[in-house]
């Protein structure tokens, strides 16, 4: 894999640890208590936040993350610039993908 093909994995990365250091931040040390905030299951909130995943959270999760009345606004500012990163294709994918992403945010 050349390093323009890596460069969109570890800015998803990159920002995907900008989100967990946040929620660490705002004091949401442990996988439950993060769950709780982000409005997810435990599994799904530890997915999202440490998994190495080459797509990166759904749209689904995203939003339901979003819809939390918990969520800090320190670490909801990191997902909305993670929502914009991604509608401009920043994380690769190719345009379908992105087009649905893009959708379900309009």
């Amino acid at each position: 894999m050349g390093a323009l093909a890596k460069e969109p994995k570890v800015r998803l990365t990159s920002k995907l640890a900008e989100i967990r250091d946040a929620l660490i931040s705002a004091g949401f040390d442990t996988t439950a208590e993060q769950a709780a905030v982000l409005g997810l299951s435990r599994s799904t909130a530890w997915v999202f936040l440490n998994r190495d995943n080459r797509v990166g959270p759904s749209a689904k999760v995203v939003k339901r993350t979003l819809s939390s009345k918990k969520i800090p606004p320190s670490v909801r500012k990191k997902i909305e610039e993670y929502v914009e990163e991604k509608r401009l294709g920043l994380y690769g994918r190719g345009k379908e993908p992105n087009r649905r992403f893009r959708d379900a945010f309009q």
